[in-house]
């Protein structure tokens, strides 16, 4: 899923829209419930580096296009580091 959102963010940070910024926030948001946990609660910030990395987006999303570009890079390694902890 982390990759997913990475590339998919990454695609519209080279054409950016108008309504890049929500764009980015609603992807997120919709993806960030995937680490909701049984209690209902979300992981805290530092437990865990891929949601972190992926909530990140957010606000890069109103940075410049390459901070952008630079936020999706660190959810692609931290999408790569999930994968090899498997």
């Amino acid at each position: 899923m982390l990759r997913d959102v990475a590339e998919r963010v990454s695609l519209w940070n080279e054409f950016r829209t108008d309504d890049f910024q929500d764009a980015v926030a609603k992807l997120v948001f919709g993806a960030r419930e995937l680490w909701r946990q049984g209690d209902g609660e979300l992981p805290r910030r530092g437990t865990d580096p891929g949601f972190d990395a992926l909530m990140d987006l957010v606000g890069a999303a109103d940075s410049s296009p390459t901070a952008f570009r630079d936020a999706a890079a660190r959810v692609l390694r931290a999408a790569e580091g999930a994968k090899a902890s498997r």
